[in-house]
Order: C-alpha cells, then sequence, then structure tokens
C-alpha cells in the first residue's frame, strides 16, 4: 500500500475528507429527514476486490458499469448500454449474507459518484428524450405535455416532484433525475470515497490502487449536441428565473451536500 505515502494521493484523501465533512454537515443540518434505509438495489458489491459501489443515473455509470464487468469472470460483452445497465448489477449482487449496507461501507472501498445536479438534467434530456435512449421512459410524459421541449421536461419533473417526493428520504421519481440523496442514502451509509464528475480520472485511480487494481481505460459514453457545458447553457436559457429557482429548491439538498452552486445557472435564465 505505498500509494498511502504517494503526496498526489495525500492532496486527494484531503479532498475527500473535505467532501465527507460536507455531507456530515448537511447531514447534522437537515436531521432525521435524509436517514433511512437504502434500496440494496442501487447497490453493487464485488467481495473479491472489497468495492461496493452506490450508483446514481446519468453520472458515469455506464463506465463504472463496464469497470466491474472487467473485474467480473464474465466473459459477456453487452452490446447495448440497456443491457449492460440490466445485466453487470446482476454479476454483483448484495445478497442477504453481506453485512448491513453501513457495516460493509465501512471495511470496504465504498464509493458513489455525482455531479452538478443542472447538468445532469441536461444530460438526461439530451441523451433520454433528444437522443431518444429510452423511448418507453417519458413517453407518458410525451403524450402529457405534447412536444417535449426542456422547459415541458423541467415543468414535469417540478410537478413530478410535488407529488412523487414529499419526503427526500421516499421519493418515487425516476431515477434519471431523481436527486442524489433520495438513492444513495448519504446520511446513513458512510461512503469512503465521494467520486465527481469534474474528477472523475483522478478519483478512479486512487479508487483502483485502494482496492489494489488498476482500470482500463474505457471510451466514454457521447451524448449528441456537444459538451454537457455549452448545452447546459443553450436550455437553461430557455427557462425562467422562478423555474431555475424553483429547481434549485427541489434539488436543494444535492448542492448543499456536494458543494455546487447554481449560480451561473440563474444568470444564464431569461
Amino acid at each position: 500500500n505505498n500509494f498511502e505515502y504517494d503526496p498526489e494521493f495525500k492532496r486527494w484523501w484531503e479532498t475527500q475528507r473535505q467532501r465527507k465533512l460536507n455531507i456530515e454537515k448537511t447531514c447534522q443540518k437537515y436531521g432525521s429527514v435524509l436517514r433511512y434505509k437504502i434500496n440494496k438495489a442501487n447497490l453493487m458489491y464485488d467481495p473479491n476486490h472489497k468495492l461496493l459501489f452506490c450508483r446514481n443515473a446519468k453520472v458515469g455509470t455506464t463506465t463504472w458499469l463496464q469497470h466491474f464487468l472487467q473485474l467480473s469472470s464474465s466473459n459477456t460483452n453487452f452490446k447495448s448500454s440497456k443491457s449492460l445497465h440490466y445485466r453487470v448489477p446482476l454479476l454483483f449482487p448484495f445478497s442477504k449474507e453481506d453485512p448491513a449496507a453501513k457495516i460493509l461501507a465501512e471495511t470496504t472501498v465504498s464509493f458513489s459518484m455525482v455531479r452538478h445536479p443542472f447538468e445532469r438534467l441536461v444530460s438526461a434530456y439530451q441523451d433520454k428524450i433528444v437522443d431518444n435512449a429510452s423511448p418507453g421512459l417519458f413517453s407518458n410524459l410525451v403524450s402529457k405535455y405534447g412536444n417535449f421541449s426542456f422547459t415541458k421536461f423541467v415543468k414535469a419533473i417540478l410537478s413530478k416532484g410535488k407529488s412523487k417526493c414529499r419526503r427526500l428520504s421516499h421519493c418515487m421519481m425516476d431515477r434519471h433525475y431523481l436527486p442524489f440523496i433520495s438513492r444513495c442514502a448519504y446520511c446513513s451509509v458512510p461512503y469512503a470515497v465521494i467520486s465527481k464528475a469534474e474528477t472523475f480520472e483522478e478519483d478512479k485511480r486512487f479508487i483502483g490502487a485502494m482496492a489494489g487494481i488498476q482500470f482500463e481505460d474505457i471510451q466514454k459514453h457521447k451524448s449528441s449536441g456537444g459538451g454537457t457545458k455549452e448545452l447546459a447553457r443553450k436550455y437553461f436559457e430557455l427557462l425562467d428565473r422562478k423555474t431555475v429557482d424553483q429547481l434549485f429548491e427541489f434539488y436543494k439538498v444535492d448542492f448543499e451536500m456536494f458543494g455546487y452552486s447554481p449560480e451561473v445557472y440563474q444568470t444564464y435564465a431569461n
């Protein structure tokens, strides 16, 4: 475990410490409303490499699933992203015999990954609606709202938030725009590492070092329309300020917990 003496690792670990302190602070601020028992189906556990992963949709999950597939004894190569997302978690089940998630998180290289909540929404819209990756997923929304602009997409999320997500600990929304806190129970499960899309390569390298593996390079999944930051600007310019503020209010805990700011998006809004 020589990596622990590596100054790069030490600097990275200090960033991790800050990220986890910030989570702790947010959990204390909101109290018991953010504590709940995690749904074990959201976790993947690899006992051979002592890796525990809670996956959030539209946050590098495809890449992580490919890495887990490489670690498995399966020599299947899944043609579609859909089969990858369905089949790979089944290779790494969290079984009844395993210790509770909290205990496992404390004794393994446990991690979860997040990104800017608004960037993620743009990515979900571009991938699932514009590129039509999941026609069935939003068909009910399309039938209700007609031509499915980004503005309508946001309005639909806000209205679903009111009806299906009165409590963040029990939020029955589609996983592609479900708040991070409602999926990975950050106040109940003490992950060793919080990875962010912005620091993905470095995080991946050190998660690998901690688990004693070197992840191979993988072609990243790309949506159409260019980089997400440019797209985010284009789409958020279509929204009015009140809508952006309501959206921020809905994802507020994610923003606070992971140290993101809505400011630049508020300035895009007209």
